[in-house]
């Protein structure tokens, strides 16, 4: 099945935003990396503004289905393991080449471009909100596991997670995976039921 030409430009704007920014690119170097002029990207999008919201909203909804197929497949496992295992595949996600989403997430829920800011954070707490949800529903699941109630355990990790993914971001993958390593043995010692 071939790729409509409004498909090809989502991609290549999506790469290009992850690659440049909301700032950096252009739609004359979105007509270029898909072989059509700037003039074409309005047939199908208002502006770059309109793409980039959409771009922004498909990435959104391609991340909430993860978000349940992920935690969908976990209900057997301990909550160490789904916990732990979801930051290790959002490192992964976040470093694979072919994989942009969850960098264009991360870096426009970060940094995004201040015009569209309100709109930008207002699509990226759907995620936000959809991914606390799966982390309490895991926490509700284990609680005579756990030193913490479902609520506690949830906005921990949420916390312990947003300062993993700055790192992730802005540091480096070794650095992530140095300090991801350290906390969470003192992260997940501090919520374990102790014996």
């Amino acid at each position: 099945m071939s790729m409509t030409t409004a498909n090809k430009i989502k991609k290549s704007a999506l790469h290009l935003f992850v690659e440049k920014g909301y700032d950096g690119t252009s739609l004359t170097d979105i007509g270029d990396e898909v072989g059509i002029k700037k003039q074409s990207i309005y047939a199908h999008y208002k502006n770059k503004d309109d793409l980039f919201l959409q771009v922004m909203e498909k990435v959104i909804n391609e991340e909430i289905s993860f978000l349940g197929d992920y935690f969908g497949k976990q209900k057997d496992k301990t909550i160490n393991n789904i916990l732990y295992y979801f930051i290790l595949q959002l490192k992964e996600r976040y470093q694979s080449v072919g994989e942009r989403n969850i960098k264009f997430l991360l870096k426009m829920m970060f940094i995004p471009p201040r015009h569209l800011e309100e709109r930008v954070i207002s699509s990226a707490f759907n995620y936000y909100d959809s991914l606390q949800t799966y982390i309490k529903e895991a926490f509700e699941n284990h609680e005579d596991e756990l030193e913490v109630n479902a609520e506690e355990g949830t906005i921990s990790f949420m916390n312990f997670i947003d300062g993993l993914l700055v790192e992730l971001i802005y540091v480096n993958v070794d650095q992530f995976e140095k300090r991801f390593s350290i906390s969470w043995k003192i992260y997940w010692r501090g919520i374990e039921k102790q014996m």
